[in-house]
Order: C-alpha cells, then sequence, then structure tokens
C-alpha cells in the first residue's frame, strides 16, 4: 500500500477501521495491538495530518480512502 500523507501501514490500518466506527477498544482487537499503542498510532496520525480528532482525520485522508 503506498504511503498517504508519511502514514505508516500500521496507522492506515487503523484509519481505514476508524471508518468503519471501531473504537479504541475495538481497533485493539482486531490488530492485537494494546489500546495504549492504538491511541499511541491516533496522536501520530492527527500529527502527521495536522488535526485534532477521529472526523478531522477521517475527513483530511478521505482521497485515499476511496480507493
Amino acid at each position: 500500500m503506498k504511503a498517504y500523507f508519511n502514514l505508516t501501514h500500521e496507522e492506515i490500518k487503523i484509519i481505514l477501521l476508524i471508518k468503519k466506527g471501531f473504537s479504541n477498544q475495538k481497533i485493539s482487537v482486531e490488530t492485537g495491538r494494546s489500546v495504549n499503542t492504538v491511541k499511541y498510532h491516533l496522536k501520530n496520525i492527527y500529527k502527521k495530518l495536522k488535526v485534532n480528532n477521529r472526523i478531522e482525520a477521517l475527513n483530511a485522508s478521505f482521497e485515499f480512502l476511496e480507493k
């Protein structure tokens, strides 16, 4: 998968799960990562996309989510 916005593969996976409406807990279960690790990735996603929350992150990443 091509890197968009310099997001890692793991961060893109998390964005796609957010698009499906997954909570941090559900993302944790789905990815096999701890909730704290999911939160860490979310913090990095927000920083890279220059956003403050999930909705803004989805809007910022809309273009590659539709592919």
